[in-house]
This record gives structure tokens, sequence and C-alpha cells, in this order.
């Protein structure tokens, strides 16, 4: 009689971790290509977060976690603006088609560090025109 409630726990953690997971594809702006990509390579091999095992779903939401994604209750984060998860997408792409070696939100400010004028270490405290400049030159980098 123990297993019929330890079914339904894990059922609802799965559900709630597929929410988490398009939560996170959702506000990094990921595409659906680069998001298959990332469950392929984090699930086995699966391209559907609901065939994903619960330690899978997890793996993947660690995985967001640790190249940038604020975890929740996180202090110090701020949820990405669409120019920002614009700007985090694109580097996720270049990544992807190997133009880039790190993929994490380190790595991307440290770009944007190096490419602004004033040397800027957080995307919150990039200005409009700065913001549309970094994401023009991450689309041409993508390009080439």
């Amino acid at each position: 009689m123990t297993s019929a409630p330890r079914i339904a726990t894990v059922a609802a953690q799965h559900a709630q971790l597929i929410k988490q997971v398009h939560t996170g594809k959702r506000d990094l702006g990921l595409d659906d290509e680069t998001y298959r990509l990332t469950l392929q390579r984090f699930a086995a091999g699966k391209t559907s977060s609901k065939d994903c095992s619960v330690a899978e779903l997890k793996a993947v939401i660690e995985h967001w976690h640790e190249s940038g994604w604020p975890r929740p209750g996180g202090k110090g984060h701020k949820p990405l603006s669409p120019r920002q998860k614009k700007l985090w997408a694109l580097w996720q792409a270049l990544a992807d088609a190997g133009k880039v070696r790190d993929r994490r939100m380190p790595a991307l400010l440290a770009w944007v560090e190096g490419q602004t004028d004033n040397q800027v270490q957080r995307l919150e405290f990039l200005t409009a025109a700065q913001e549309y400049t970094l994401i023009e030159s991450l689309k041409k980098w993508l390009d080439r």
C-alpha cells in the first residue's frame, strides 16, 4: 500500500520538473532545436521532456543553473529582460555551433565586458544601445 502514494509523489514531482524545464526553455529564450539538443545531451538521447526520468530532468535544470539561469529564490538574480534572453540564446547557439567553448553565463559576461567601452560586468547594467549592438554582433558572429 505504500507504493501507491509513492507513485503519486513521483508523478507529481515529474510533472513539476517538466514545468520547470519548460520555464527554463522560455526564460533562456531557447529555440526548439537548442532545447531538444540540450535534452538529448542530458537525458540519454531523449528529445521530449515527458519521456525523461526525474533524474534526467533534474540534470537538464542543473545544467541551466550552472550556465547562469537563476535558481528560484536566489539572491541577487533578476529575471532576464527580453534583450538579455536574446543575448543568452545567441550565446547558446554559438556554443552549439562550436564557435565558443564555454556556454556558461560567466563566459558570456566576460565577452560582454570585453566588448563594451565601459567594461560592463553584468547584463542588467547594459544600456539599450549596448544590448542592441551586442545582439547584432552575436548574430553576425553566428552567421560567419
